[in-house]
C-alpha cells in the first residue's frame, strides 16, 4: 500500500495560525456554513475565522494595502486549515469519500487561485465571502493621473509591472496551501486509485497554470 507523508515546512511556523477567538455576536447577521463543515468543535471553529475573517474585511474597505494584506494572508491561513480538515476527513473515510473529497477540494482550490490573483494584482471571478477590495499594484507602477481621482479608483486602472508582488509570508503561506492541496491530490489519486479521475486532472492542471505566480519557493534555513 502506498505510503504518503505530508510535505513539512519548518521555515513557518503554523501552530500560531489558529483563528483568535473572537466572540460570535460579532459575526454578520447572514453567516452560510458550508457543507463541508462538521461537528460542533469544527463549527466553532469554522465560526471564529468567520468572525476574524468579516472583521479584517471592514478594515480592508478603508483602501489600505496594510490591512488588505492581513486579509488575504489570513484567507491563506484559513484555506491550510481547511485543507487540512479535508485530509483528515478522507484518511478516515477512505475511499468512499474520494469523489466527494474531490469536490470539496475542487472548491477550496477556486479561493487559493483567487487569494493568488488578487495578491498579483490580477481581477480574479470572486469565490469567497472575503474578496479584496480592489486590486494590489506595486507603487513604482503607479501613474500620476493628470486629474485627481480616487487612489483606489485609479489602481484599478493601472497595467501592474511585471513581477510577483506577494511578500515572504504571503509566498511561505500560499506554498504551504499548495503543498495540502496537492497532498490531498496524491491521497486521492494514488491512495485510493482515482489518477484518472476528470476532476483531479483537472484540479492538478489549474495549480500549475497559477503556481508561477506565487513565485520560486524558498528552502528552509537555520
Amino acid at each position: 500500500m502506498m505510503k504518503i507523508t505530508a510535505k513539512q515546512n519548518v521555515w513557518l511556523n503554523t501552530t500560531a495560525w489558529t483563528a483568535p477567538q473572537i466572540r460570535r455576536g460579532k459575526l454578520l447577521p447572514a453567516v452560510t456554513v458550508r457543507d463541508d463543515v462538521l461537528g460542533s468543535a469544527e463549527l466553532g471553529e469554522y465560526l471564529d475565522w468567520v468572525a476574524w475573517l468579516d472583521d479584517l474585511a471592514r478594515r480592508a474597505s478603508n483602501g489600505q494595502d496594510e490591512e488588505a494584506r492581513q486579509l488575504a494572508l489570513a484567507k491563506l491561513r484559513f484555506l491550510l486549515r481547511r485543507v487540512q480538515q479535508l485530509r483528515e476527513q478522507l484518511m478516515q473515510g477512505g475511499r468512499g469519500q474520494a469523489k466527494a473529497g474531490l469536490e470539496q477540494l475542487s472548491r477550496l482550490v477556486e479561493e487559493w487561485v483567487q487569494v493568488v490573483q488578487e495578491l498579483t494584482g490580477r481581477q480574479p471571478a470572486v469565490v469567497d465571502d472575503w474578496p479584496l477590495p480592489y486590486r494590489l499594484y506595486s507603487r513604482q507602477a503607479a501613474v500620476i493621473p493628470l486629474l485627481p481621482v480616487p487612489l483606489t479608483i485609479e489602481r484599478r486602472r493601472q497595467p501592474r509591472v511585471g513581477g510577483n508582488i506577494l511578500l515572504p509570508q504571503e509566498q511561505q503561506a500560499a506554498w504551504l496551501v499548495l503543498h495540502a492541496i496537492r497532498f490531498v491530490l496524491t491521497l486521492v489519486g494514488e491512495g485510493f486509485g482515482l489518477t484518472q479521475h476528470p476532476l483531479l486532472l483537472q484540479l492538478s492542471l489549474q495549480l500549475a497554470q497559477v503556481e508561477p505566480l506565487i513565485g520560486a519557493e524558498v528552502a528552509a534555513t537555520g
